[in-house]
């Protein structure tokens, strides 16, 4: 008995212990990853198959669903089942690409679903689904910055259980949400979030109603960059918006006064209005908001002052108020804002001095003062700001000096930027050594040199380094840059007088060094091997400096390289293993002594839009230039020893704005093709630059002689429109399609073997300022309407064999320089001392060269008969008004009226 006894007590403990096991089981929520537990079980085989079927619509090239093998689909990533039933409830789907053009209906079979989340992306796009309005108990939807497109289905009105709804969509997306009316959301009576961010709705005009039908209970309401109709209110009798935490309705463009009934959320923390046009007075009762953490008014027309209750809110830490019109940014009691953390004044037009009464606020953590008209001395209680981790001083037209005392005890300062264009300069101790290390540096056009400050060299951490137009005379202190390069991401000592070859020393680099520029300087020596180990290098200008040699191969291993400036150097060699860089988009090679061919794959490279290989010794027939690249604007070979005829080819290029091919041995015509160059005929010329350099956007720089003389183009680029071929062995005539270039500024032909006439039709080129047709063997006469070239200012037609009469009239008559005309012996007439036949007092007739040079222009026959009927006319109306009081007057006035008519 005693040994049935405890079998049957060990039996019983066994069933509790079976019994626990299962309950503990039962208590885990089995959902995957999403809510861990990972006991097998069995899912509902119908909702299996239902996923399983969404999944192969879609293309996973990032492995999202990997895990969805399996019989219990409750295992798989992003998906939640009911720790019951077994049935999915919950399914998140992130970063998959979908190929097809609609969500898989089979999702319809997964009927208890309370969270959905899909970021996916199509490159066709793809609809919202209207059977999500099916799951009725769905309480969480996420479907932001997915690509989904279209009409946002009204049937989403249905899920009465919703209470998160987030449609944003990426501002980098092609596609775009639409919604022409929101009034079924009012109808998603337990909403508190809702994110309709870059959604259409400027169709919605009844946008605002409707909002304010939202439920009591919402706190989060972003509306951002919506194009909404601008028609918000400023007061409203009823306001139903009183629970409000975050509010945001910025980059909507609104053109009204600040709206009050904001004023009524006491609990509001982030309020976003910027980037509208707001405008009139911020209201005293804004500082009724004590919660607000985070004010953005940036980029409005608010006009006064900043309102003195603002010192009540105590708890922000964020303020932007740049590109605003406030014109006393900072009111009296300003240090009462003892909790302030940020504080940004950039670019807001403000004036006069900076107060030291913001010294005051001491936890302040970033300061932005930059993009002002400021004036005078920076305060240097400044330097007592302990907290702050980032101080922007830039682009303001401070004065006096920057010591050690601004920067004092500033221990946690991370970056720190400061410029003027009015008379600043450093005035800090070579004995001083700042609490801190910075990352960011920026202190272009601030007086610090003529040495490399002693303070600066301690720094050992800088990431960011601007130090441009700082009078710094002085050579690289090599120690100092080989430890920095090993952390650089940006360097900037362009517009110096920095000299010598030391960065022939410098070994190491960083591997995300993305741009260096040290233009514009007096460096020496062979090209910095060293740059060669910089992988992501993106950005690189070395133009206006003395390196020699030739350029190393290993600079070929730059493949993300895109912005490659070398200009006046003396750089020689060949460039054949430039040709790997096929992610270039701006190569400029002038005024150096490179030789040999042009790599082939040249005319490979699709993101090239500017090209400068001028003033070289290249040697090789012209290219063709594919039409893969349809975005070069500008392709300068001038001046090197390219040869061959002009291939079609290059007509393809409808974008080209500068060709200037001249100073080589071409042979042959002008492609008649030449009239395809879209942009030069519509003079609808783009402003070019990049944002690799490290003072922003960089403009591409192209040094242009087409008038003569070298004349640089940088921010005035998009007044060279301009056809260069002078200095050639061109011959034929000069294409009539060539005259269709109405937007063409600089045409020079000159120095070729050009016949025939120049074409009657060149006064259309009314844009034309530039017009050079001298030494060629061009014949016949001028044609008159270059008269009408109402912008010519520079013309030479010198050296031909042009014969009649030289037009007059119009903007012709102020190129009064007879050198113009000179070396063309048949031409008469003003501004050339040489009168023509019809002026002489013989006015022979039997003379066959006067005939020649004056009578037997067609074009001048032409202007002479043209007026003569008119004339004769005109005539005839003023006798006619002398018998206006006779009966005769009548019929000479018929007669004169028939003569008119004929002539006409």
């Amino acid at each position: 008995m005693y040994i049935i006894a405890m079998a049957m007590q060990n039996y019983i403990s066994f069933l509790l212990l079976v019994c626990a096991f299962g309950v503990l089981a039962n208590s885990e929520f089995g959902t995957g990853s999403v809510a861990g537990g990972n006991l097998p079980r069995s899912c509902v085989e119908s909702e299996k198959q239902a996923l399983l079927l969404f999944k192969n619509s879609l293309v996973d090239d990032s492995s999202s669903l990997s895990s969805w093998v399996g019989d219990d689909c409750c295992a798989w990533e992003g998906i939640g089942c009911d720790n019951i039933t077994n049935q999915v409830t919950q399914l998140e789907v992130r970063n998959v690409f979908l190929t097809s053009k609609k969500i898989h209906p089979s999702l319809l079979d997964l009927k208890y679903l309370t969270h959905l989340e899909l970021s996916i992306s199509s490159s066709q796009g793809i609809q919202i689904p209207e059977f999500f309005g099916s799951f009725k108990d769905l309480i969480y939807l996420n479907l932001s910055n997915s690509n989904f497109e279209g009409w946002v289905p009204q049937h989403l009105g249905n899920l009465s259980k919703l209470q998160y709804l987030d449609l944003q969509t990426n501002e980098d997306s092609y596609q775009e949400l639409r919604m022409d009316s929101i009034q079924w959301l009012s109808k998603l009576s337990l909403l508190h979030h809702l994110d309709l961010s870059g959604v259409n709705l400027s169709s919605a005009i009844d946008w605002f109603s409707s909002i304010n039908m939202l439920s009591k209970s919402i706190s989060v309401l972003h509306l951002s960059g919506c194009a909404l109709p601008s028609n918000i209110p400023r007061h409203l009798s009823f306001i139903n918006l009183t629970s409000l935490v975050s509010l945001d309705l910025s980059a909507n463009r609104f053109h009204a006064s600040f709206p009050s009934w904001v004023l009524n959320n006491t609990n509001l923390e982030h309020l976003f209005l910027g980037s509208n046009y707001f405008h009139g007075l911020l209201p005293e009762s804004i500082g009724s908001l004590s919660a607000l953490s985070v004010l953005d008014l940036a980029d409005n027309k608010f006009q006064g002052t900043i309102p003195l209750s603002i010192a009540n809110l105590t708890s922000l830490s964020q303020l932007d108020l740049s590109v605003t019109r406030l014109s006393n940014p900072f009111p009296p009691n300003m240090g009462n804002l003892t909790e302030l953390r940020y504080l940004g004044i950039a670019m807001m037009g403000l004036r006069g001095s900076l107060p030291e009464t913001f010294c005051q606020l001491k936890k302040l953590e970033h300061l932005d003062a930059g993009g002002n008209r400021l004036t005078g001395q920076i305060p240097e209680c400044i330097g007592n700001l302990s907290n702050l981790n980032d101080l922007s001083l830039t682009e303001n037209s401070w004065e006096g000096f920057v010591s050690e005392y601004h920067l004092i005890n500033l221990s946690r300062l991370l970056s720190f930027t400061i410029s003027s264009d009015s008379n600043l300069i450093s005035n800090i101790s070579s004995e001083w050594v700042p609490p801190f290390q910075l990352q960011v540096v920026d202190m272009h056009s601030l007086k610090m040199g003529p040495k490399f400050p002693q303070w600066l060299l301690t720094q050992r951490n800088i990431q960011y380094l601007l130090l441009a137009n700082a009078s710094i005379s002085d050579t690289i202190p090599v120690s100092w840059f080989s430890s920095l390069f090993s952390s650089l991401e940006y360097v900037d000592l362009g517009d110096n007088d920095i000299h010598g070859d030391q960065l022939s020393l410098i070994s190491g680099a960083s591997n995300v060094l993305t741009s260096v520029d040290l233009s514009n300087n007096r460096l020496s020596g062979k090209f910095p091997a060293f740059l060669c180990n910089l992988t992501a290098l993106a950005y690189l200008e070395l133009s206006n400096n003395n390196f020699t040699g030739e350029l190393p191969r290993c600079l070929g291993n730059l493949t993300q390289l895109n912005y490659l400036v070398l200009m006046n150097n003396s750089l020689s060699g060949n460039i054949h293993f430039l040709g790997s860089l096929g992610s270039l988009t701006y190569l400029n090679l002038y005024n150096n002594k490179f030789s040999g061919k042009l790599p082939r794959t040249f005319q490979n490279f699709s993101q090239l839009i500017a090209i400068d290989l001028g003033k070289n010794n290249l040697s090789d027939v012209l290219p063709t230039w594919t039409a893969e690249q349809s975005q070069i604007k500008y392709l300068i070979l001038r001046s090197n020893n390219f040869y061959g005829e002009i291939p079609t080819q290059l007509c393809q290029h409808k974008s080209l704005e500068v060709l200037n091919l001249a100073d080589n041995q071409i042979t042959g015509n002008i492609p008649s093709c030449f009239g395809n160059f879209s942009a030069m005929v519509r003079g609808l010329i783009t402003y070019n630059f990049l944002n690799y350099s490290t003072r922003g956007a960089k403009e591409f720089e192209i040094v242009d002689e087409t008038k003569g003389y070298e004349q640089d183009y940088t921010s005035t680029l998009k007044y060279l429109v301009s056809i260069d071929l002078s200095m050639n062995n061109i011959s034929g005539e000069i294409p009539k399609e060539l005259m269709d270039l109405h937007g063409l500024l600089n045409l020079n032909l000159a120095g070729n073997h050009l016949s025939g006439k120049i074409p009657n039709e060149i006064g259309k080129m009314e844009n034309l300022i530039f017009l050079d047709l001298s030494r060629n063997e061009l014949h016949g006469p001028i044609p008159h309407s270059l008269s009408y070239l109402n912008f010519l200012s520079q013309m030479n037609l010198s050296f031909n064999d042009l014969s009649g009469r030289i037009p007059s009239g119009y903007q012709l008559q102020t190129l009064d320089d007879p050198s113009i005309y000179a070396g063309n012996k048949q031409l008469c007439g003003p501004p050339i001392l040489k009168p023509c036949a019809a002026d002489t007092a013989s006015h022979s007739v039997n003379d066959h060269n006067e005939a020649d040079s004056d009578l037997d222009s067609d074009d001048e026959h032409m202007w002479i008969f043209a007026g003569l009927g008119p004339g004769f006319a005109v005539g005839f109306l003023g006798f006619c008004f002398t018998l206006h009081f006779s009966n005769i007057s009548i019929h000479v006035s018929i007669l004169a009226n028939r003569i008119l008519r004929r002539y006409r």
